[in-house]
């Protein structure tokens, strides 16, 4: 029985980004972005931001075996420039991931015992997002980096070893999207979008002397889909409530993942004044064979 150092939780960045629909650099339309582009002719000069999201997933990937529990907290703030628009956000992430022990029954280290253990990752990053409208439609790029530190602990058969290593990710991706108003206060929101996520993880050594080599992991996405939603009055409040549900395509894969294809699915609700707004979102992934994710996001913004 021994333990495989290269069987690993994916850093909490690479995590966040094959899971969170919410994340306006991450998916094309957040309920933030949606309700700017449904009140567009209210000219906003700017808006600054906060959120806090969780979620957990479920991993039954051979090599993979565990659940995931990881929570961000952003700030963020936007500024129009002309006809375009101009962002950045800061993260803050965390996550914690209980390992199970299990028998590998695939690849070149079929049946071999992977000892239990945790996994942590703790990463800040920052993104720098903008956009325009040509036309009818609406478009935007990200481009972020994320650095931070994975400490992961294994044992069983009364041995155990431990290590640390630094992780990095550099991500881009863009989107296209048009907002067609459906009369009553409906709107839909057909997208696209392509995310590109390269995440390194440097090699170290264990607590027991053997070399933990260095990790490469890249994920190549594209996004497809949108979301309908209606705009009311609750009171004096803006009430802003919809569905979204996007194909999700892995043009390159995670390691060990079965499925190229799933649908994020989502809902969420928010509520604006003239200068506050604030909204709540829940989102999951369905249609993968060998993961389970499920997430939520709380918002709060001021327009200035």
């Amino acid at each position: 029985m021994r333990c495989l150092q290269s069987r690993r939780v994916f850093p909490a960045a690479l995590v966040l980004a094959c899971t969170m629909t919410g994340n306006a650099e991450v998916l094309a339309q957040s309920p933030e972005v949606t309700s700017a582009q449904a009140s567009a002719s209210i000219a906003i000069p700017g808006v600054v931001g906060a959120a806090a999201a969780y979620g957990r997933i479920e991993d039954d990937r051979d090599g993979f075996l565990g659940t995931t529990r990881w929570h961000q907290e952003s700030v963020s703030g936007d500024m129009r420039l002309g006809s375009g628009w101009l962002g950045l956000t800061l993260n803050h992430t965390r996550s914690s991931k209980d390992l199970d022990e299990h028998t590998l029954s695939s690849g070149a280290d079929a049946g071999a015992r992977v000892f239990g253990g945790t996994s942590k990752t703790v990463t800040q990053g920052i993104v720098l997002r903008g956009g325009t409208t040509i036309g009818a439609a609406s478009v935007g790029a990200f481009v972020g980096y994320d650095r931070g530190e994975t400490e992961e602990s294994r044992a069983g058969g009364g041995v155990s070893a431990n290590w640390e290593r630094d992780v990095l990710t550099r991500s881009f991706g863009g989107y296209v999207s048009t907002l067609i108003e459906l009369g009553d206060g409906w709107y839909a929101v057909p997208a696209a979008q392509y995310i590109w996520s390269r995440t390194v993880s440097d090699a170290t050594t264990d607590s027991l002397g053997r070399a933990v080599p260095e990790e490469r992991d890249l994920l190549i996405r594209g996004l497809f889909g949108g979301e309908i939603g209606h705009q009311g009055f609750a009171g004096e409040l803006i009430a802003t409530s919809g569905l979204r549900a996007y194909l999700v395509h892995d043009f390159h894969r995670f390691r060990n993942f079965a499925d190229a294809s799933a649908v994020d699915l989502g809902a969420f609700f928010t509520l604006g004044g003239e200068r506050l707004s604030a909204g709540l979102e829940v989102t999951a992934t369905v249609g993968r064979s060998d993961t389970d994710s499920a997430s939520g996001r709380l918002f709060v913004s001021w327009r200035f």
